[in-house]
Parts: C-alpha cells; structure tokens; sequence
C-alpha cells in the first residue's frame, strides 16, 4: 500500500513539475514576445519623432515637403561618407607631419606586437607542456616549465605595459601635430574672432579644440595598436592552426566571424552619430555656461538671470535625453552583440576546439602517453582558437569603425 501510494505522489510531483516547466515557459515566451512588440513600437516612435523633428525643426513650422524627408533619409550615409573622408584627409596630414619620433614609436609598436604574438604563443605551449607532465607526473619537467611559465608572465606583462606608454606616446604625438596646425590657422586674420562672431559653420570651437582633438588622437593610437596587434596574431596563428590541423577550421572561423559581424552591422544603431551629437550637446551646454562667467557682471546689472537659466535648462534637458537615447540604444544592442560574439561565439569555440580531437589526426591513442599528448595539444589548441577568434573579430570591428567614423574637424 506504502509503494502504491509513493508512486502516486511520484507522479503527481512530476506531472506538478512539468505543469510548473510549461507555465514559465509560456510565462517568458509571452513577456519576450511583449518585450520584442513594446521595443518595436518604442524605436518606431523615437525614429519617427526624430525625421519629423530633424525636417521640422529648420523650417519655422512649414509643411514637410517629399524632398527634404528624402534629405533627412539619406542624411546618414552622407555623414558616413563625409567622416571617411575626414579620417583619410588627418591620417594624411599626421602621416605627412609625423618625423622620427613618430616612425619610431610607429616602429616600436610594430616591434612590440610581433614580439608579444611570439611570447603568447610560447605561453600557451609551455601550458600545454604543464598539462602534460601533471598528467605523467614528471616532478622535475614540471617545476622547469612552471618557472618558464612565470618568466613568460612577467615579459607579456612588461611587454603590455610598454604598448601602452608607447601608445600614450604616440598619441600625444598627434595631438601636438594637430594642435600645431590649428593654432597656426587659428590665430590667423582674426579667424578666432570670425569663427564665434561671423562665420557659424564651426560651433563650439574651444570643444573640438581641447576635447575632440586629443579624443581622436588617442582612439586613432588605440586603433592602430589594435590593429597591429590582430594583424600579428592573425598571421602565426592561422599558419599554425593549418600546419597541425586544417584550413577548414580557420574557414568556420572567419565564416562565423563574418556572418556576426553582419548581422551585428545591420543591427547597430549609428553610434558614431550619436556620439558627435553628444559632443556637440556638451560643447553647446559647456559653452552656455562660459558665456555666463564672462557676462555675469551684465546679466547682473540687467537682472538676465532668469533668462539665461532659461537657456541652460533647455540645453540640459536636451543634452539629457539624448543620453536617453543612448542609454536605450547600448541595452538593446548590447544584448545582440553579447548573444552573437560572447555566447554563440563561445558555443562555436568550443565546437571547433573538440571537433579535431573526435574524428581528426589529433585524435589521442588509449595510451597514457597518447591521453597526455592530447591534454597538450589541447590546451595550445584552445589558446590558438581564442586568439584566432578574437585577431578576426578586432579586424572586422576596426574596418566597421572606420566606415561609421563621424570625426569631422
């Protein structure tokens, strides 16, 4: 009677189980799916309020003509186009402007990345030997290649260390080169005077100068380190993952590489836009603010005050709801970019890192040694796949940057 009874209270749990598993799931299908309907609707909202405003917003209330909301269309990839240009025409002049102190840090930073590819692919082996002797318990080999491990260590962090104060160096580099030749047209037949007071093409002026300037010389640094860097690691580690496995692998990889990317590129909102308006708002709530210091004696005598609060609240409040919109704009792509590159990408990592050891060459025999060779051989495979990955990755996000560059000086 006991057994029958525990077996009815079996299964009266498990199907309480299952009706509690189909509850949630039909519970999370309907709130991703309200989710997925509310964001739709709020992007369509914030999309349309924005061309209405952008083609509105110039025109004193006038009717919006067929034109001009073909103009706030195509607005986008005129400014993409015109942020190329831009970066080509400075990287021209920094190129042109750059002397031996420049060649040498560029050199430096070549040096070091190659340097640094060949420490950490010694780092991986020497991790993959560590495997191996714990595996066969050889004492001896394995303090040898721990000791060796901590030197490599302390060389990749050394290395790590001078790339970034050679790349500071570098940076600094061209912000003086820049800085250099705005001064000296600046400072020319009173153009600082007609910029603010005659000629209203260039706002804000101070901003791109002391801001904007040594912003994009140390992005454009970065940049560079990062490419030399992918460059490097791409090179050894696709030629060593085809000479002990297959170019297949490296195929799947920068196929999937490529497919992300993609996707992540029709996805991504226009951040190099939403960035240069976010510097211009600031530029514009930063200069309200100068122009009271240096009128407060006026808008004192004049009683102003109330005036120019009015002023510095509206440009506040627009500045705060832009940094909405990006707020709002990084937490839904951020979800996408984490699925496809951290997640999906792990899964397909980890695809490619066991599938040689199932049906390829570097399939282990059943001896202790062969089993000790595959920890090996695994662990550097691993680290080849990782970096691989992460070399193509860098390479597509920095050609997809410098198509969306919105620097315009």
């Amino acid at each position: 009677m006991s057994s029958l009874q525990l077996l009815q209270l079996t299964r009266h749990g498990q199907s309480f189980l299952a009706s509690r598993r189909k509850t949630l799931l039909l519970a999370s299908g309907i709130l991703i799916a309200g989710g997925t309907a509310a964001y739709m609707q709020s992007r369509f909202r914030v999309n349309k309020h924005g061309l209405l405003g952008h083609c509105n917003g110039h025109n004193n209330d006038k009717e919006v003509t067929e034109e001009e909301v073909l103009k706030g269309v195509n607005a986008p990839k005129n400014k993409q186009k015109k942020g190329l240009k831009s970066l080509q025409v400075l990287a021209a002049i920094l190129l042109s402007e750059m002397g031996k102190l420049g060649a040498r840090d560029l050199l430096g930073l070549v040096a070091i990345a190659v340097l640094r590819t060949a420490l950490s692919n010694r780092l991986a082996k020497v991790q993959g030997f560590l495997f191996r002797a714990a595996f066969l318990r050889r004492v001896p080999l394995f303090l040898q290649l721990i000791s060796e491990n901590i030197l490599l260590c302390f060389l990749l962090s050394t290395i790590h260390s001078t790339s970034k104060y050679v790349t500071g160096t570098l940076s600094l580099h061209f912000r003086k080169i820049l800085t250099k030749l705005i001064h000296s047209h600046y400072f020319e037949n009173m153009v600082y005077y007609k910029i603010s007071h005659v000629d209203g093409r260039i706002t804000n002026p101070e901003q791109r100068i002391a801001s904007d300037v040594p912003r994009f010389c140390s992005e454009l640094s970065e940049i560079v380190q990062d490419d030399l860097t992918a460059i490097t690691d791409g090179l050894l580690y696709t030629w060593r993952l085809c000479s002990y496995a297959s170019p297949k692998y490296v195929f799947w990889i920068l196929a999937y590489v490529l497919g992300a990317g993609a996707a992540i590129r029709n996805f991504s909102p226009s951040f190099g836009k939403l960035m240069s308006k976010e510097q211009q708002l600031e530029g514009e709530y930063r200069q309200l603010h100068s122009r009271l210091r240096t009128h407060s004696e006026s808008i004192a005598f004049y009683g102003g005050e109330r005036k120019e609060e009015a002023h510095i609240q509206q440009k506040f409040k627009a500045l705060v709801r832009h940094m909405h919109k990006v707020l709002h704009d990084h937490w839904w792509f951020g979800m996408i970019q984490d699925l496809l590159l951290k997640y999906l990408g792990a899964t397909v990592a980890v695809i490619l890192i066991i599938e040689p050891f199932f049906s390829g060459h570097l399939r282990p025999d059943s001896s202790t040694l062969g089993r000790a060779k595959m920890l090996s051989n695994l662990r550097y495979h691993t680290s080849v796949i990782i970096s691989l990955f992460q070399s193509l990755g860098t390479s597509f996000y920095q050609c997809k940057t410098a198509q969306s560059s919105q620097w315009v000086c």
